[in-house]
Protein backbone atom coordinates (compact mmCIF):
# COMPACT_ATOMS: atom_id res chain seq x y z
CA UNK A 1 0.00 0.00 0.00
CA UNK A 2 1.11 3.34 -0.88
CA UNK A 3 1.86 5.50 2.09
CA UNK A 4 3.54 8.56 3.44
CA UNK A 5 5.18 9.49 6.71
CA UNK A 6 5.27 13.44 8.03
CA UNK A 7 7.71 13.61 10.69
CA UNK A 8 7.32 16.57 13.22
CA UNK A 9 9.37 18.76 14.19
CA UNK A 10 12.33 17.17 11.88
CA UNK A 11 14.74 20.11 10.80
CA UNK A 12 13.54 23.12 12.52
CA UNK A 13 15.64 25.24 14.12
CA UNK A 14 18.69 23.25 13.57
CA UNK A 15 17.37 20.50 16.50
CA UNK A 16 16.26 17.18 15.27
CA UNK A 17 18.42 17.03 12.09
CA UNK A 18 17.63 14.20 9.65
CA UNK A 19 19.26 14.03 6.58
CA UNK A 20 16.62 12.81 4.24
CA UNK A 21 19.19 9.93 3.18
CA UNK A 22 19.36 9.23 6.56
CA UNK A 23 15.14 8.70 6.37
CA UNK A 24 15.08 6.86 3.10
CA UNK A 25 17.77 4.58 4.27
CA UNK A 26 15.97 3.93 7.65
CA UNK A 27 12.00 3.29 5.64
CA UNK A 28 14.28 0.67 3.59
CA UNK A 29 15.60 -1.12 6.35
CA UNK A 30 12.01 -1.22 7.23
CA UNK A 31 11.02 -3.03 4.07
CA UNK A 32 9.47 -0.08 2.47
CA UNK A 33 10.11 0.11 -1.43
CA UNK A 34 9.65 3.02 -3.94
CA UNK A 35 11.23 5.12 -1.15
CA UNK A 36 10.95 8.90 -2.14
CA UNK A 37 11.49 11.86 0.41
CA UNK A 38 10.16 15.60 -0.08
CA UNK A 39 12.17 18.66 0.67
CA UNK A 40 13.82 18.58 4.08
CA UNK A 41 11.10 18.77 6.40
CA UNK A 42 10.50 14.88 7.03
CA UNK A 43 8.24 13.64 4.36
CA UNK A 44 8.33 10.11 2.60
CA UNK A 45 6.46 8.22 -0.14
CA UNK A 46 6.64 4.36 0.15
CA UNK A 47 5.18 1.29 -0.39
CA UNK A 48 5.29 -1.07 2.68
CA UNK A 49 3.39 -1.80 6.13
CA UNK A 50 5.76 0.45 8.17
CA UNK A 51 3.32 2.09 11.42
CA UNK A 52 4.24 5.24 12.69
CA UNK A 53 6.06 3.17 15.84
CA UNK A 54 8.41 1.26 13.67
CA UNK A 55 9.62 4.64 11.33
CA UNK A 56 9.96 6.55 15.34
CA UNK A 57 12.05 3.79 16.09
CA UNK A 58 14.23 3.47 12.91
CA UNK A 59 15.13 6.82 13.03
CA UNK A 60 15.64 6.98 16.88
CA UNK A 61 18.42 4.26 15.60
CA UNK A 62 19.01 6.41 12.63
CA UNK A 63 19.68 9.94 14.23
CA UNK A 64 19.79 9.83 17.88
CA UNK A 65 16.06 11.56 18.56
CA UNK A 66 12.74 10.04 18.45
CA UNK A 67 10.20 11.71 16.22
CA UNK A 68 6.12 11.97 15.93
CA UNK A 69 5.29 10.29 13.10
CA UNK A 70 2.10 10.83 10.90
CA UNK A 71 1.37 7.97 8.94
CA UNK A 72 -1.21 7.91 6.18
CA UNK A 73 -1.92 6.23 3.27
CA UNK A 74 -1.57 8.41 -0.23
CA UNK A 75 -5.36 7.69 -0.74
CA UNK A 76 -6.19 9.15 2.29
CA UNK A 77 -4.76 11.97 2.11
CA UNK A 78 -5.77 12.25 -1.85
CA UNK A 79 -9.12 12.44 -0.16
CA UNK A 80 -8.41 14.67 2.31
CA UNK A 81 -6.87 16.90 -0.33
CA UNK A 82 -10.11 17.04 -2.38
CA UNK A 83 -12.18 17.89 0.70
CA UNK A 84 -10.37 21.30 0.99
CA UNK A 85 -12.78 23.84 2.11
CA UNK A 86 -10.26 26.29 0.94
CA UNK A 87 -9.29 25.03 -2.49
CA UNK A 88 -10.00 28.22 -4.25
CA UNK A 89 -7.94 30.07 -1.94
CA UNK A 90 -5.13 27.08 -2.03
CA UNK A 91 -4.96 27.85 -5.71
CA UNK A 92 -4.09 31.41 -5.64
CA UNK A 93 -1.49 30.51 -3.08
CA UNK A 94 -0.08 27.47 -1.90
CA UNK A 95 1.49 28.92 1.23
CA UNK A 96 -1.60 30.60 2.77
CA UNK A 97 -3.53 27.13 3.14
CA UNK A 98 -2.59 24.49 5.35
CA UNK A 99 -3.40 20.89 6.24
CA UNK A 100 -2.90 19.94 9.94
CA UNK A 101 -3.24 15.86 10.67
CA UNK A 102 -4.39 15.38 14.15
CA UNK A 103 -3.69 12.41 15.92
CA UNK A 104 -7.25 11.99 17.39
CA UNK A 105 -10.49 13.58 16.60
CA UNK A 106 -10.76 16.95 18.69
CA UNK A 107 -14.19 17.61 20.94
CA UNK A 108 -16.97 19.48 19.26
CA UNK A 109 -15.92 22.46 21.60
CA UNK A 110 -12.58 23.05 20.54
CA UNK A 111 -13.69 24.40 16.79
CA UNK A 112 -15.51 27.43 19.36
CA UNK A 113 -12.04 27.84 20.99
CA UNK A 114 -10.11 28.20 17.81
CA UNK A 115 -12.29 30.44 16.48
CA UNK A 116 -12.01 32.90 19.45
CA UNK A 117 -8.26 32.63 18.46
CA UNK A 118 -8.45 33.40 14.89
CA UNK A 119 -7.81 36.98 12.92
CA UNK A 120 -10.56 38.20 11.18
CA UNK A 121 -9.09 37.26 7.66
CA UNK A 122 -8.39 33.88 8.89
CA UNK A 123 -10.77 30.59 8.63
CA UNK A 124 -10.35 26.83 9.23
CA UNK A 125 -12.39 23.57 8.92
CA UNK A 126 -12.27 20.87 11.20
CA UNK A 127 -13.24 17.08 9.25
CA UNK A 128 -12.69 14.19 11.76
CA UNK A 129 -8.61 13.88 12.11
CA UNK A 130 -7.86 16.73 9.03
CA UNK A 131 -8.02 20.78 10.24
CA UNK A 132 -7.25 23.10 7.22
CA UNK A 133 -6.47 26.25 8.03
CA UNK A 134 -6.66 29.36 5.86
CA UNK A 135 -3.83 32.49 6.62
CA UNK A 136 -3.22 34.85 3.62
CA UNK A 137 -1.13 36.65 5.66
CA UNK A 138 0.98 33.75 6.76
CA UNK A 139 1.10 31.17 9.04
CA UNK A 140 3.61 32.75 10.98
CA UNK A 141 1.46 35.29 12.68
CA UNK A 142 -1.28 32.92 13.04
CA UNK A 143 -2.23 32.34 16.55
CA UNK A 144 -4.42 29.33 15.70
CA UNK A 145 -1.37 27.38 14.23
CA UNK A 146 0.66 28.72 17.48
CA UNK A 147 -1.94 27.09 19.84
CA UNK A 148 -3.53 24.22 18.14
CA UNK A 149 -1.92 21.57 19.95
CA UNK A 150 -3.08 23.07 23.24
CA UNK A 151 -6.66 24.02 22.07
CA UNK A 152 -7.38 21.02 20.16
CA UNK A 153 -6.36 18.60 22.91
CA UNK A 154 -3.83 16.51 20.80
CA UNK A 155 -0.35 16.56 18.87
CA UNK A 156 -0.40 17.55 14.76
CA UNK A 157 1.79 18.02 12.08
CA UNK A 158 0.76 20.16 9.26
CA UNK A 159 1.81 20.61 5.56
CA UNK A 160 1.11 23.55 3.10
CA UNK A 161 -0.62 23.35 0.25
CA UNK A 162 2.23 23.23 -1.82
CA UNK A 163 3.96 20.85 -0.13
CA UNK A 164 0.33 18.82 0.33
CA UNK A 165 0.22 18.42 -3.41
CA UNK A 166 3.45 17.65 -4.29
CA UNK A 167 3.53 14.64 -1.95
CA UNK A 168 0.29 13.47 -3.89
CA UNK A 169 2.20 14.11 -6.78
CA UNK A 170 5.11 11.99 -5.95
CA UNK A 171 2.81 9.07 -4.47
CA UNK A 172 1.40 9.00 -7.71
CA UNK A 173 4.43 8.32 -9.73
CA UNK A 174 5.67 5.41 -8.94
Amino acid sequence: MRKIALLRGVNVGGRNKLPMKAFAAALEGLGCENVKTYIQSGNAIFDGEASAADIAGAVKKAAGFTPHVFVISAAALGKAARANPFSKEAAASGKSVHLFLLEAPPAAEAAEALGKLKHPREDFAIGGKTLYLYTPEGVAGSKIAERIDRVLGTTTTARNWNTIEALLALAENK
